[in-house]
């Protein structure tokens, strides 16, 4: 089984979504065959996301 990591981030200047992080939200939540995929939400914030991730 492939393992895949799909990122988005939170939403920003006032919005309460994000496209990027509901997509892959939607991904995950039914990966295609043969893939396990873990989405992970990354803040907004310079300098954040690295931390987030790792």
């Amino acid at each position: 089984m492939t393992r895949v990591l799909i990122t988005g981030f939170a939403p920003f200047g006032g919005e309460s979504v994000n496209p990027s992080w509901q997509a892959a939200s939607l991904v995950a939540a039914d990966p295609p065959a043969g893939l396990t995929v873990t989405a992970t939400e990354l803040p907004c914030v310079f300098g954040k996301s690295i931390d987030a991730l790792r």
